[in-house]
């Protein structure tokens, strides 16, 4: 009777009437012509023989044969049978772990009827969006309404056809971390792989089956080209292919190509002080809510945990409904017949990549909100898609109003946020003067850092020298009446909000040639109206 017992990858053993054969080490993956162990053979009572070899190599296993026969006094046939038998399945066991070369494979999720039920009837709820945001403040993700909101969106569209990516930008201590995991944890099991870091050449040598379809976090993206670049092109391409040079057996180079191919949904973290949005990659940058506000939110949050005030079993059930609302998505097909009247306002800059985004984000949106679109069929290929609402472009506009729309002010996030708190400053001093001691005495400021905010203002002419001395008492600075963020805000609102009435309008004209109805009446557009200012102020409210 032959069997091999697995105690774990490195122990195996083999066992019959005749030896006991254990193989220490396991059996070597790497090589698939050869199949280097290390064994342990025990007859009886007798003392064991170890040994190592190659049993891929004829001549080394007929020694091993004689060498038994000869110490234990067996005889060739018997010992011969009982190695080939332990050769045959330690051949079966290594095939099979082949298959799977990253572990044994884990059941896909499962959901019951019922939960299938209950995250359908959640996809068809009329107030999906802010039933949304509040299931994922009770999971204990604070003070980042908007972006978590944008972050679920993005993880749902790993199934899509087109699935979106998003890189999360923070300083350290801020929570990336702690965001991706909350978010993660959200995922249906084998729908993500999830990674602290990635070398730059280790993502040509991903497997497919790793990426493909599924969400792929990072917690930390190194600044370098060679890293933002492979990323960028298997996000828009949809494949990476690297050739490099390598030696054979006889040591002789010759050229290997390498390819990765897969939909990716990348959700990453990187940070903040690098400006990624000048690069113009193809993913969408937020940044991370790091208030003083939301320091005490969070620090409230952590007492309540430490206190046992948290409701542990409820954020568990909670996280299980949106694994169930996310593997109820299917994929389907998404057509936007609004697209051509989507225009851009004129001083964005990089628009192909801002297009592209908004048009793919909006996308995003339909995709999740399928349930509750209308679903329409191609009468020439038979082929179902759903088509995208308005108000799922609205929705787009409101969420990246913040983020993809900020790609149009010439200073950089930091230095935005510096000059905002420094307006109000000196609006609380009433002057309308400083200096840079100042500025360090109501907020702790790294002085290069500060001198790097001055510097860029002053660049941009927001900012001009007053007086002072630059070795003594050190430079006055006054804020100027440029003004150019409000009015290039100001220039996209209205760009925005004329692309949304366009856009509804020519939506009752469709609606209505199709159904052969008049318009919806005043009462229903008030109506209407109100839960989309309902839905718009709760986003905002942040």
């Amino acid at each position: 009777m032959q069997n091999l017992e697995i105690h774990n990858p490195h122990f195996l053993t083999f066992a019959d009437t005749l030896f006991t054969i254990d193989v220490l080490g396991g059996v070597d993956l790497s090589q698939i012509e050869r199949m280097i162990c290390t064994l342990r053979v025990t007859h009886r009572n007798y003392p064991p023989m170890r040994t190592t070899l190659d049993l891929y190599i004829d001549n080394q296993v007929d020694k091993l044969i004689r060498t038994l026969c000869d110490k234990y006094g067996t005889t060739l046939l018997d010992v011969s049978k009982s190695v080939h038998s332990c050769i045959a399945q330690l051949e079966s066991y290594k095939l099979e772990r082949l298959r799977y070369s990253q572990g044994d494979k884990d059941k896909d999720f499962e959901m019951s009827e019922e939960e299938e039920q209950a995250a359908q009837k959640y996809l068809k709820h009329k107030n999906l969006i802010n039933n949304l945001q509040a299931d994922l403040q009770q999971i204990g993700i604070l003070g980042e309404n908007e972006n978590a909101l944008i972050l679920f969106l993005v993880m749902s569209s790993h199934k899509s056809e087109n699935p979106f990516s998003v890189l999360c930008l923070a300083k350290s201590g801020i929570g990336k971390s702690y965001l991706l995991q909350k978010l993660s944890q959200c995922m249906p099991k084998n729908t993500f792989s999830f990674h602290t870091q990635i070398s730059e050449n280790a993502l040509f040598y991903f497997d497919s089956r790793q990426i493909d379809g599924k969400a792929l976090f990072i917690e930390d993206v190194e600044w370098t080209n060679a890293m933002l670049n492979p990323l960028a092109t298997l996000q828009t391409q949809g494949k990476l292919i690297k050739t490099r040079a390598t030696k054979d057996k006889d040591g002789m180079l010759h050229s290997t190509t390498f390819e990765v191919s897969g939909k990716l949904c990348l959700i990453a973290c990187a940070y903040s002080e690098k400006n990624y949005e000048n690069l113009s990659l193809p993913f969408l940058c937020l940044r991370l809510n790091y208030s003083h506000l939301q320091d005490i939110n969070v620090m409230e949050y952590q007492k309540k945990c430490k206190a046992g005030l948290i409701n542990q079993a409820e954020i568990a059930q909670i996280t299980r409904r949106l694994q169930c609302v996310i593997a109820s998505l299917k994929g389907v097909n998404i057509i936007n017949p609004y697209a051509t009247l989507i225009n851009l306002p004129d001083d964005l800059p990089h628009p192909r990549k801002t297009l592209l985004l908004l048009l793919n984000f909006i996308e995003t949106i339909t995709f999740f909100n399928q349930y509750q679109r209308e679903t329409a069929t191609d009468t020439i290929t038979g082929e179902i898609f759903i088509k995208t609402h308005p108000d799922d472009i609205e929705l787009a506009f409101l969420l990246l109003k913040n983020s993809l729309f900020r790609r149009a002010d010439e200073l950089s996030t930091n230095a935005r946020g510096f000059y905002v708190w420094l307006c109000e400053f000196l609006k609380k001093a009433e002057t309308n003067q400083f200096t840079a001691l100042d500025v360090r005495k109501a907020k702790r400021l790294h002085p290069r850092t500060l001198n790097r905010y001055l510097q860029e203002l002053s660049l941009f002419n927001y900012l001009q020298i007053a007086g002072g001395n630059k070795y003594r008492e050190g430079y006055r600075y006054k804020i100027t009446d440029f003004d150019g963020d409000n009015a290039l805000n100001n220039s996209i609102e209205t760009a925005l909000k004329k692309t949304i009435e366009t856009i509804k309008a020519e939506h009752e004209k469709q609606s209505s040639k199709t159904d052969g109805q008049t318009p919806l009446s005043d009462t229903q557009n008030t109506e209407n109206k109100a839960k989309r200012s309902k839905t718009t102020a709760k986003i905002e409210n942040v």
